[in-house]
């Protein structure tokens, strides 16, 4: 579960651009958002985002594993939607 979370926080902060965007999206800390997503990293074994003071960015690896995660995120969507139909 705690994976699912990473992703959730890493797809929405790649999105914003930022972890304040992302924690106000999800209702969370900045902190919370970017401590999931350095765990997802850390379970990774690769850096995802680059951090500067004012915006977060996406590696390169950051990219490809935002594309799959993009999919992954809106099939759990449809299917949540689908089932309380």
């Amino acid at each position: 579960m705690d994976s699912l979370n990473g992703i959730h926080a890493f797809v929405h902060a790649a999105q914003r651009g930022s972890y304040v965007a992302a924690a106000e999206h999800l209702g969370l800390s900045a902190s919370a958002v970017g401590k999931s997503v350095a765990r997802l990293e850390d379970r990774l074994g690769v850096r995802l985002l680059n951090r500067s003071t004012r915006r977060i960015s996406l590696t390169e690896e950051g990219a490809l594993y935002l594309e799959r995660c993009l999919r992954i995120v809106n099939e759990l969507d449809e299917a949540e939607a689908e089932v309380t139909r």
